[in-house]
């Protein structure tokens, strides 16, 4: 009888590119689909739903102190604003204010009320991880230093920063590094012990390619995405980066990073064929993600899911380095239930079987 893996010895087995039982499962949809799930399945909780699904992960993250009030609408603790905006089938919260947009004075950066890492609490992720723990725990500290710039100061300014205050733009990132770095000193230092993986989110890509030259990488973004991933080492845990879209020409430096897995792997994204992406950086990274949400899982046959599931795992799996699931991490409302379920069926079996 071939041996049976812990959802924790699959998922890690995977990221030391390895192959285990069967392919390693990870979720995370809009509040929209797990109440969809929920009421399909008959389960009332996550943990229950997870084990219906055959879900392998659980993530944990910081919680805020005190608690903004206002909700969606509250001015957060790095001072931009969010407003929920709601759409066919859910809602979604966007950017509403940004506190450094049109200010461009190196002065503006210094005045910032820049968050302490005491206004971060992993006591409760710890508590989480004690009752989840026979899952693969996934750490998520906080947004990388970039995407956090996109929305204190704004898209527009900061990719005209780039071109034209490039001392700017290298400052404001800086200081939102040295902030974020702090979060994860303090997650590594609450709960290191536990957590398998760190989970950075850092979104430099459009589906056509990176918002910005691989130089501005090199100088803005990639010394702190280092200390980041140093730190991670220190603690003998793998480091997960989440940059949807195009990243293929920045996975050189990216791997020379040191990042161990890449999430969500956005198959349609140019560059980004899986075919490819395991032939060309299967060694160095693990693969986490990549079922089609814009096409396929939204739009396709619960049998056209079923074979997309198939040649991903013939693809990304063989040999190990992969963890399957959504090419975008959240599953989003317009996706059939059928189809969600048909993929998450579809990977438990014939990656058992396979």
């Amino acid at each position: 009888m071939a041996e049976r893996y812990t959802s924790k010895q699959r998922v890690l087995a995977a990221a030391n590119h390895r192959t285990a039982d069967r392919i390693p499962l990870t979720f995370d949809a809009e509040k929209e689909v797990y109440e969809a799930l929920h009421r399909r399945l008959g389960t009332e909780t996550r943990p229950a739903l997870f084990d219906a699904l055959g879900v392998d992960t659980w993530m944990v993250g910081p919680t805020v102190v005190p608690r903004p009030e206002g909700g969606q609408d509250a001015t957060n603790l790095w001072g931009f604003r969010t407003r929920r905006v709601e759409y066919n089938g859910g809602s979604y919260g966007e950017l509403a204010y940004s506190p450094l947009a049109g200010k461009d004075d190196l002065a503006d950066i210094d005045n910032h009320p820049w968050p302490t890492a005491d206004r971060v609490d992993f006591a409760e992720a710890a508590a989480t991880i004690e009752r989840h723990g026979d899952r693969a725990i996934v750490g998520a500290f906080g947004w990388g230093a970039y995407f956090r710039a996109t929305y204190v100061r704004g898209m527009e300014d900061l990719m005209l920063d780039f071109a034209l205050r490039p001392h700017y733009a290298e400052k404001l990132i800086a200081t939102i590094a040295d902030c974020t770095l702090a979060f994860l000193d303090k997650m590594l230092q609450t709960c290191g012990r536990s957590v398998d993986i760190v989970y950075m989110a850092d979104d430099y890509c459009s589906q056509l390619g990176p918002l910005f030259s691989p130089e501005v990488f090199r100088v803005m973004v990639l010394p702190y995405l280092r200390k980041a991933v140093a730190r991670t080492h220190a603690y003998n845990k793998k480091f997960l980066l989440h940059c949807c879209g195009a990243v293929r020409p920045l996975l050189g430096m990216i791997i020379d990073a040191g990042v161990d897995i890449l999430e969500p792997i956005q198959v349609r994204a140019e560059g980004m064929d899986p075919a490819g992406l395991k032939r060309d950086f299967g060694k160095d990274l693990c693969f986490w993600g990549g079922v089609d949400l814009q096409h396929v899982l939204c739009r396709g046959s619960t049998g056209q899911v079923a074979d997309e599931v198939r040649r991903l795992i013939d693809i990304l799996g063989d040999g190990g380095g992969y963890v399957l699931g959504p090419g975008h991490t959240y599953i989003q409302p317009d996706a059939p239930i059928d189809n969600v379920l048909a993929m998450y069926e579809t990977a438990r079996t014939y990656s058992a079987a396979g």
